[in-house]
């Protein structure tokens, strides 16, 4: 059941239906079922494993709130942080390779058999949600409620289980624990990110992916411009897709009176790299920060500078492998934390060699430079392997003006341009969004239908981050 579709918007219809109906101390119990029955929709074997998980976590959360010894609580806490470690690294990295690991362990398996395990639905982002309130805890950063069932739905809450955002207990957990309680204000601001998500997917970043892919197919008769293109609508493509799926899910959650933290604040505004990972993917970023760059950076404090750098590479080139044990994922993330790097060694030369430069045109260096870093980063995100981000980034050398989509002008033409007329359309219908208050939720909603009715491309696969 895929947020992107009408098959999630009858079931959302259904759960707040119920919600609404139901006694106030029976709203948690709906959503913790509606959570359970969107998993079990996925697999129901997986969910056995995620109820274990949960309960495990549990376990620990409340195990720490109560161990006295300093060295009890540490080895609690890196059981409960190995139990969720070796969970994610069994079914996300080593789920291709079972039948070699059997074998080397010396266990015979069926000639023929095929045993390979697929992941389970967002078992990435539940691994971070536990390990951040496993670790609040043990730091007594915060002191968890002793009940199950909360704990069971902060774990499994349905509209963020599958791609984040990844939320921090503190403020998802007593939200959750009063079952949630919907204003009018509430029911408008979820129909307009729904309707706002679903645009973004289906007019956007289904439309930008047509063309991306025919960039990506590595044609030979390629040109600069048409690949140029190519990789400025993979990095609006992804973005357009993630940032679709959060206001899907945050929409479904506010929908129901639960208020999840934003994903995204506008990253394509940014002047810095250093300062798009504070406005891309927010809580994955503060995730990094709080979980591993600052603990690592306290340890390697003596280091001074090279310590920073150290940090930030070593942070990032782990973000890259979260994302697949590919060189592609991991070159993505080692680029972000060398550009980073860069940005802060040279912090204090550029104040001074820019005091005197027009603000205004600092700005929009800043900016060029951080899109179009990103955008070309993006290529090994984007790149099914090494081989194939090397013929992107070699076909920017082909510099030529005649041919300009190669053997495929006159098919390609005309969607091009409609891909242009979307992005346009993306632009004013953002500027709308922003400014849409109650009064006016029927009409941006009647827009985004229209739009997605005309110009949606649909059945278009599911969005990118439900594969990590």
């Amino acid at each position: 059941m895929g947020l992107d579709s009408a098959v999630f918007l009858l079931f959302l219809g259904c759960v707040a239906g119920v919600h609404a109906a139901a006694p106030a101390r029976g709203r948690v119990l709906v959503l913790l079922g509606a959570s359970l029955v969107f998993y079990a929709a996925a697999s129901v074997k997986y969910l056995a494993l995620m109820l274990c998980l949960g309960g495990l976590n549990y376990a620990a959360v409340q195990g720490l709130g109560r161990i006295s010894g300093e060295r009890r609580r540490t080895l609690a806490f890196a059981g409960a942080v190995a139990a969720n470690l070796a969970a994610l690294i069994l079914f996300k990295y080593l789920a291709g390779y079972v039948g070699e690991i059997l074998a080397w362990c010396g266990w015979r398996t069926p000639e023929g058999a095929a045993l390979r395990l697929a992941v389970p639905l967002g078992l990435s982002y539940f691994t971070f949600q536990m390990l951040a309130c496993v670790t609040d805890v043990y730091r007594q950063a915060w002191k968890p409620p002793g009940n199950f069932i909360h704990f069971l739905l902060f774990a499994l809450f349905f509209p963020q289980i599958s791609s984040g955002p990844i939320p921090r207990a503190e403020r998802l957990w007593p939200q959750l624990a009063e079952g949630g309680c919907p204003t009018a204000e509430d029911r408008l601001a979820g129909l307009r990110l729904l309707a706002y998500g679903f645009f973004k997917k289906f007019v956007v970043a289904n439309r930008l992916s047509e063309y991306v892919a025919v960039v990506f197919g590595t044609p030979p008769d390629l040109g600069t411009l048409p690949v140029l293109w190519g990789i400025g609508f993979n990095a609006l493509y992804l973005y357009a897709d993630f940032s679709g799926y959060v206001d899907i899910a945050i929409g479904s959650a506010r929908f129901l009176g639960i208020r999840l933290d934003p994903n995204f604040s506008r990253p394509f505004t940014s002047k810095s790299v250093t300062e798009l990972w504070r406005r891309w993917h927010m809580t994955l970023s503060f995730w990094l920060r709080d979980y591993l760059y600052l603990p690592l950076l306290i340890r390697i404090r003596d280091l001074e500078r090279a310590g920073v750098v150290l940090a930030l590479i070593i942070t990032f080139g782990i973000c890259g492998i979260w994302h697949g044990w590919t060189w592609n994922f991991f070159l993505f993330g080692l680029s972000q934390g060398l550009a980073m790097s860069v940005e802060f060694l040279t912090k204090s030369w550029r104040s001074r060699w820019l005091k005197n430069a027009p603000p205004g045109a600092v700005a929009a260096a800043g900016n060029i430079y951080t899109l179009g870093f990103f955008a070309l980063t993006e290529v090994l995100f984007r790149a099914t392997d090494l081989q194939q981000a090397h013929a992107v980034y070699s076909r920017l050398l082909h510099l030529r003006l005649s041919g300009l989509f190669g053997s495929v002008d006159q098919d390609r033409a005309y969607y091009v341009a409609l891909d242009f007329l979307c992005v346009g359309l993306w632009a004013a219908v953002a500027f709308l969004f922003r400014r849409a208050v109650g009064c006016t939720t029927p009409w941006f909603v009647l827009l985004c239908v229209l739009l997605i009715v005309f110009l949606g491309r649909l059945g278009s696969g599911h969005f990118i981050y439900a594969a990590f």
